[in-house]
C-alpha cells in the first residue's frame, strides 16, 4: 500500500485523534512540491480531527490552529486520558510514531483502557526493508535519529498482543520517493523516481522488504469492554 492513500482512506468520515501530528522537522523546513503532510491528508477526509503533539512550539503556544482547520494541542501519549474523555474519537492515529516513544506497550494499554473498543492504525519502518539491506553493504542504516527502537512484522504482531489489541491486521506499505525527491538536486530527481519504481516491485514480490507497516485494530479484549 501507498501509507498515506491507505491512512486516508480509513480516515474517511472519522473524528480521529491524530497523534504527534506535528513535526518541526518537516512541516517548518522548506519541502519539495511533492512533499506530502500525513495531517493535512487526514483533514480533508475526516468528520473531524485533533492532532496532539509534544513538541516544544505546541507546548509553548498552548496550541495552534492550522492551515488545513485543525488544531493541534499540546500533549504525552503517556497522557491522553483527558483528550480521549473530551474527543471521542472514532480513530486514533499514530503515524510514524512508536519507533520513537520509550514505553509504547505501556502508553498504547492505557490507550485501550480508557478507550475500548476504538480503532487504531499505527505506521513505522520496517527494520527488514529493502532500503536498510541495501545501505547495510555500505555500513550504514536507514533511521530517524530519535529512533529509539525499530519493528519488525513479528514484532509489531508481539506489541499488538501485549496491548491488547484485537481484530489486527498488519499491512506493508512501499517506499515512498517524496521523502527523499526534495533532499536531491534537479537532475537527480527523476533518478529518484525511478528507484522508487524498481523498488516497488520488489517490495511488492517480498513483502517483509518493505519500507514500512501498518498496524491496525481494535483497542482493548472483548471481556474489559463488556465490563465497560
Amino acid at each position: 500500500m501507498d501509507r498515506y492513500d491507505y491512512v486516508k482512506d480509513k480516515c474517511r468520515g472519522l473524528r480521529v485523534l491524530d497523534l504527534g501530528a506535528y513535526d518541526e522537522t518537516e512541516v517548518d523546513k522548506r519541502q519539495d512540491d511533492s512533499w506530502r503532510w500525513l495531517h493535512a491528508d487526514i483533514a480533508s477526509v475526516a468528520s473531524e480531527t485533533l492532532g496532539v503533539d509534544a513538541s516544544d512550539k505546541i507546548r509553548e503556544t498552548g496550541g495552534i490552529d492550522t492551515e488545513v482547520g485543525t488544531r493541534i494541542v499540546h500533549g504525552m501519549v503517556e497522557d491522553l486520558d483527558p483528550i480521549v474523555r473530551d474527543f471521542k474519537p472514532d480513530l486514533v492515529v499514530a503515524g510514524e510514531l512508536i519507533e520513537h516513544t520509550h514505553d509504547t506497550i505501556g502508553w498504547l494499554s492505557s490507550l485501550a483502557k480508557a478507550s475500548p473498543g476504538t480503532r487504531v492504525l499505527a505506521t513505522t519502518p520496517n527494520t527488514t526493508s529493502i532500503i536498510n539491506l541495501v545501505l547495510a553493504f555500505l555500513r550504514r542504516e536507514n533511521a530517524h535519529p530519535d529512533h529509539i527502537q525499530v519493528y519488525s512484522f513479528r514484532t509489531l504482531a508481539t506489541l499488538a498482543g501485549r496491548v491488547p489489541l484485537r481484530d489486527v491486521t498488519i499491512t506493508p506499505y512501499y517506499y515512498d520517493p517524496h521523502l527523499f525527491v526534495g533532499k536531491v538536486s534537479g537532475p537527480a530527481k527523476p533518478i529518484v523516481g525511478i528507484a522508487g519504481r524498481i523498488l516497488r516491485v520488489i517490495q511488492y514480490l517480498f513483502p517483509l522488504t518493505s519500507f514500512g507497516l501498518i498496524l491496525e485494530g481494535t483497542l482493548g479484549d472483548e471481556a474489559g469492554e463488556e465490563q465497560q
